[in-house]
């Protein structure tokens, strides 16, 4: 018998059936709305391949819409400027291929505008230019993620990454009988959102009952514990509840689900969509693991997607590829429906089968003996919330609860380590049903320096176990014991390890030292401003003085904001280093300029950095073009003794862009097309307030062929 694959298969008009949404919830015409859906022209620019995925080869910077600055009060138009300044930092550095820096510069981004004082209901301008920039990044963000480690394990893998093209292995006669059989089985059954039946949802439905049937009954099995929950928080939030069955093909039900674009939780958020819909992700939780506020977050974003497409296939497809992919799509090829989309190459291979596969799913999970599965679905998830006043060991919590370790962690899946969030004033923490009073009772007379015994430690570039151990003052052995499935494997940046702490020492102190770790004398950091803290407070934490922190970030008083980053380096009472001395990129020697190499530099991107060319960068310095480059090496960058002039390169010599002059330590830049006061600041590593000042400017704005004094050591 011939295989033909049912996607190739030519519907009769009796299979091509359309079940009519039955409630108020069904998707309004797409022609309808077609109108309202904003511009996709000022999106980030991600070309795609042949099959529509994104390829993260050019970025182009959005073009932000200045009409607004006007009529918004000042602290408004503050956190605007320095959103978007974050946001230039971002997209130049993951232009480069620098994408650690990317995400931090985006992390401070978002941050700046979500730690802010200021209601986005009421700043609809502001509103907008968030919500398309955190559409960008999630454009990106697979890409930065997908760079720094592989997936989880098989057992926390995500659905997602098997909806490729399906095959099936069904003659067409047999395909036939089969959509006769659902038809039968969908007249009997009502659906709150539209089921369409063509050859892609017929595919899936026979891959489900075949070769993807084992992953597909376990969230089966797993999802009688949380379907209660889900749709009574889409019927709450006025949604259908159908929708509740898209965490099928989300996670398969699995609360620490993981997907190879690092989308992790049930409902399989990327971090920058988590946060911005209220979930929270620190070193001691990651909500997006959390299956009640992760719900509740799918809920508004989904609710958003509708409001934006008046169609829930569109909208649906939107969850999985972004708003800026699909209004891109459809600006593209001109479409007002999902199903137009499918025809065309503008949308990736996985949100092409990824809405019929969830109607496949939605058919069998409504009526799922009509299909063949008899399962035994878990029991409804039940708990009782406790108010956990201080960081607690959760092995403490579940010998007072009765229960096992494990059993803890399954209700509490945000918890990024062993012990409750040190950082919070009090948590709900979830128990066992009808154990609330037993734990509270425990932890009333329990000793403070018997509550903890655990902290974590967040890996950072470069670090091994030996660091860490030592960094915490443990054995190698006890940190390797401790954290069994990192062993004989590469530490990543961003895994979070469990920390013992030693018998005898102050334990909530110790809880807390992965926020405040020790550094060595003089050591460099960067330290994040969180809401409430003042410039006395992080000089206790660092060991320094205010005036050493004012000077070091260029402060004209004492005022800071919330997601600031400020230099500060450790234990430096005195003067301390000035910040240009200590780690300037750049300086004038023998009348050319001095590059000292930075991470993730390379003889080509140090070219283009001063828009020169590779050839004339090896002659300079006598390297040969395959010359391995190493972090503080001394790069020297024009013609040794024959500083060009400000405004013009020798005739027959190329200008290097930045130019020095016969005055050691001062710089001329050039400004190049595209360029930002932020990308030259960071350049020559001083602040964008030091480079106004030294030219006068007044605003941010630059503009090419612009010549700009930059004064070195």
């Amino acid at each position: 018998m011939r295989i033909v694959p049912l996607s190739l298969l030519v519907l009769t008009p009796v299979a091509c059936l359309t079940l009519a949404c039955a409630s108020a919830g069904g998707g309004a015409p797409a022609a309808a709305t077609a109108a309202a859906r904003p511009a996709a022209s000022s999106e980030a620019s991600v070309p795609a391949d042949s099959d529509g995925s994104a390829v993260p080869a050019v970025v182009r910077e959005t073009t932000l819409d200045r009409s607004w600055r006007e009529s918004v009060p000042a602290h408004v138009l503050a956190v605007r400027e320095q959103m978007e300044e974050a946001y230039q930092a971002g997209l130049e550095a993951y232009q480069a291929g620098r994408f650690d820096e990317a995400k931090e510069h985006f992390d401070r981004a978002v941050d700046l505008v979500l730690t802010s004082d200021v209601d986005l209901s009421g700043q609809p301008a502001l509103k907008k230019a968030f919500d398309e920039m955190v559409r960008n990044i999630a454009d990106m963000d697979a890409d930065l993620y997908t760079r720094e480690s592989e997936p989880e394990a098989q057992e926390n893998r995500s659905p997602l990454d098997e909806l490729k093209d399906i095959t099936t292995y069904l003659s067409p006669e047999e395909a036939e009988k089969e959509r006769q059989k659902i038809q039968q089985v969908v007249g009997r059954i009502s659906y709150d959102i539209p089921v369409t039946l063509n050859p892609r949802v017929l595919a899936y439905i026979e891959a489900f009952q075949t070769r993807l049937r084992g992953e597909f009954e376990a969230g089966l099995k797993r999802s009688g514990a949380y379907l209660p929950m889900i749709r009574k928080i889409f019927r709450e939030a006025g949604l259908p509840e159908d929708l509740a069955y898209m965490a099928h093909q989300e996670s398969a039900f699995k609360v620490n689900a993981y997907s190879r674009a690092r989308a992790k939780g049930m409902w399989q958020f990327m971090s920058f969509t988590g946060r911005k819909y209220g979930l929270k992700i620190d070193l001691w939780v990651d909500e997006r693991g959390d299956f009640e506020k992760a719900t509740r977050a799918a809920a508004a974003y989904l609710k958003d997607l509708h409001a934006r497409y008046g169609d829930w296939h569109l909208a649906m497809a939107a969850y999985n590829a972004g708003e800026g992919k699909i209004d891109r799509a459809l600006a593209r090829a001109r479409a007002r429906d999902y199903w137009a989309l499918l025809r065309t190459q503008y949308i990736r291979t996985e949100t092409k089968w990824y809405v019929p596969a969830i109607l496949a799913s939605i058919l069998i999970d409504k009526s799922p003996e009509d299909y063949g599965f008899f399962v035994d679905t878990d029991p409804e998830l039940e708990w009782d919330t406790v108010a956990v006043d201080q960081a607690t060991d959760l092995l403490v919590i579940a010998e007072a609860a009765g229960t096992s370790l494990e059993a803890i962690r399954a209700l509490n899946p945000e918890l990024r380590g062993l012990v409750t969030p040190p950082n919070a004033s009090t948590y709900s923490l979830r128990v066992p049903d009808g154990s609330k009073h037993d734990v509270l009772a425990k932890l009333e007379t329990l000793p403070d320096d018997q509550r903890v015994s655990w902290t974590l430690h967040e890996v950072r570039p470069g670090e091994t176990f030996s660091h860490i151990a030592r960094r915490h003052g443990i054995p190698v052995r006890a940190l390797l014991d401790a954290n069994p499935r990192y062993i004989g494997k590469r530490l990543r940046r961003g895994v979070v390890l469990n920390i013992p702490l030693s018998k005898g020492t102050p334990q909530v102190a110790l809880a807390r030292a992965s926020e405040n770790p020790t550094y060595d004398q003089g050591e460099r950091i960067v330290h994040r401003v969180r809401r409430g803290e003042t410039l006395q407070a992080i000089s206790a934490r660092y060991r320094t003085t205010i005036p050493n922190l004012k000077r070091w970030n260029s402060l004209n008083g004492s005022l800071i904001r919330p997601g600031q980053r400020l230099v500060a380096y450790y234990g430096e009472k005195g003067s301390g280093p000035r910040e240009l001395d200590a780690n300037a990129a750049v300086s004038v020697s023998g009348g050319r300029l001095q590059y000292k190499v930075q991470a993730g530099d390379t003889l080509a991107s140090i070219a283009v950095k001063f828009g020169v060319s590779t050839d004339d960068l090896c002659r300079w310095n006598n390297l040969d073009p395959e010359a391995v480059l190493r972090v503080g090496d001394q790069v020297l960058v024009g013609e040794a003794q024959e500083p060009p002039c400000v405004t013009c390169g020798p005739a027959g010599r190329k200008s290097t862009g930045s130019e020095a002059t016969g005055r050691e330590g001062l710089i001329r830049h050039r400004v190049k097309r595209g360029e930002t006061l932020h990308r030259i600041a960071r350049l020559y590593d001083v602040s964008v307030q030091q480079v106004r000042s030294w030219n006068r400017l007044e605003g941010s704005r630059i503009y090419a062929g612009q010549v700009l004094t930059i004064r070195g050591r």
